[in-house]
């Protein structure tokens, strides 16, 4: 103690700032668990809020909003129509240094989302890339478009370094005909297998301007059917509207959470959806009603 007070102010600073900066790496370096920005408030490059989670049920624009990340899409085969084509995606942070997997948080179990759909709406996937094991910022994905036209292309994530969603947009284009006319009537209900789906709408009674969804699965005999954890939660829609300008990625407004992946859920869900302005949107439900079966069912709602 005696030593402590007889030392200079300078060194008095150093010796009491080392813990603090300790304990701030310690933190900053802790990993991060899968699921755990579900319910953070997340700013885009214009320092408006983003939600991620439930309460996320916002539609984001692309073709207005932009982030301060690039992402540049390198088909590396051939886009035709049932034939599966590797993608090489080169991104690149705002000071211009290569994203890789570190920097990356697991938000629904997955480092980057990629949600492809195609212009009449019809082909709706789901992609996981991949971050190359060499090259830095390098990530890798495959897809097989089943039509022709034009496909958008979201990519969603959060950096590790700060819970901000980031999202960016790009498109390709598959060779082939199109011929296809726009959806313009609801359609709530939706048979796959022996199972019938169905949404049902109504206005929220809690958040004003907010479109409650209630989703709902049953056998053909009328028996209710279980939901399976698909990326950390009991099922997901991802709404788009019919110009594919942007999306809005809805989770259960219920709070459950799954504790393993033999888990079921039986019963409704309930999502909310603020769309932003009227008009016919598609939804896509990512649901699992067994353990080894993932499905994507689709619904037309008028807003």
């Amino acid at each position: 103690m005696l030593l402590f007070n007889i030392m200079k102010p300078a060194y008095k600073s150093v010796l009491l700032t080392i813990p603090f900066l300790v304990l701030f790496f310690v933190i900053r370096n802790l990993p991060v668990e899968p699921c755990d920005f579900l319910h953070e408030e997340t700013y885009n490059a214009e320092g408006e809020i983003d939600y991620c989670g439930s309460d996320d049920n916002g539609f984001v624009d692309l073709s207005i909003r932009k982030w301060p990340m690039n992402a540049e899409f390198k088909a590396i085969d051939s886009l035709k129509i049932n034939q599966p084509c590797k993608f090489e995606i080169n991104i690149e942070q705002a000071d211009g240094s290569p994203l890789t997997s570190k920097d990356v948080a697991l938000s629904h179990t997955q480092k980057i989302h990629l949600l492809a759909v195609n212009e009449s709406l019809d082909d709706y996937q789901h992609i996981h890339p991949v971050a190359d094991g060499l090259f830095d910022g390098v990530w890798h994905f495959e897809i097989t478009p089943k039509l022709a036209g034009k496909y958008s292309l979201f990519l969603d994530f959060i950096p590790a370094k700060s819970p901000r969603r980031v999202l960016i947009s790009s498109s390709f284009n598959v060779s082939g005909e199109e011929d296809f006319t726009r959806v313009e009537k609801e359609t709530l209900a939706y048979s796959f297998g022996d199972i019938n789906f169905q949404l049902e709408k109504q206005i929220s009674q809690t958040k004003e301007g907010q479109i409650d969804l209630t989703l709902l699965a049953k056998s053909k005999s009328g028996d209710t059917v279980g939901f399976y954890p698909v990326m950390g939660a009991f099922a997901h829609l991802v709404a788009f509207d019919q110009n594919a300008v942007g999306f809005a990625h809805l989770h259960p407004l219920e709070d459950l959470r799954p504790v393993k992946l033999s888990e079921a859920y039986t019963g409704s869900l309930t999502f909310g959806f603020s769309a932003p302005k009227p008009g016919i949107y598609r939804l896509w439900a990512q649901v699992k009603t067994s353990l080894d079966e993932e499905t994507f069912i689709p619904f037309d709602i008028r807003v």
